[in-house]
């Protein structure tokens, strides 16, 4: 692990740079740290196991955690972009349209009157 502050190699439990003294506030989980913990973690980005689920021991309550990622690779996030730009295809577009033609109806109207008028 590298220390934010001095860029120095420090040990991955350690909480303070051994160097420049800097207080370390995340501490990393080697993998069995991680699947043994028991509570919510931050995962790195591109881990191989996306959704993980925690186990809690005793009386403590299960935590699940699940990751929504817009990335090219996740599924999820290709569903949320389709289903606004679905939304952006199928409703608003057409609703736009309608505005705009009802809109230039009313002006041809009003432009109608006022020729027939004179």
């Amino acid at each position: 692990m590298e220390c934010p502050n001095c860029s120095a190699q420090i040990e991955p439990e350690a909480s303070r740079c051994q160097h420049c003294g800097h207080e370390l506030a995340v501490k990393v989980l080697s993998r069995q740290e991680r699947d043994n913990f028991n509570g919510i973690t931050i995962e790195e980005k591109g881990d191989s196991d996306n959704r993980r689920q925690y186990a809690g021991s005793g009386d403590r309550p299960r935590v699940k955690q699940v990751n929504i990622a817009f990335d090219s690779s996740s599924w999820t996030g290709k569903l949320i972009v389709a289903a606004i730009l679905g939304l952006l295809v199928f409703f608003f577009l057409p609703l736009f349209m309608f505005v705009v033609l009802a809109a230039g109806a009313v002006l041809v109207v009003v432009w109608l009157l006022r020729m027939f008028s004179r």
